[in-house]
């Protein structure tokens, strides 16, 4: 299952674990950055990732490619 919000200024998806093993991750898309974050119970804060759209979106395009070494446009 996943939630997304639109607020003014980015776009908030987060897709919740159906087995219920990890916790939710929230990915935080602005014009310029994506953010992905979850919750480290040990811890007791946040992991975060801060990337470009256009690393974001190679990684999407990856999930479909096999293996290899590519160069977006």
């Amino acid at each position: 299952m996943f939630t997304i919000e639109h607020q003014s200024e980015d776009t908030i998806i987060t897709t919740l674990d159906a087995s219920g093993q990890s916790e939710d991750v929230e990915v935080m898309i602005d014009d310029d950055s994506v953010v992905m974050r979850q919750w480290h119970e040990k811890q007791q804060k946040y992991e975060v990732l801060w990337m470009s759209v256009q690393q974001f979106n190679d990684i999407i395009a990856a999930m479909n490619l096999p293996e290899g070494a590519y160069y977006g446009k």
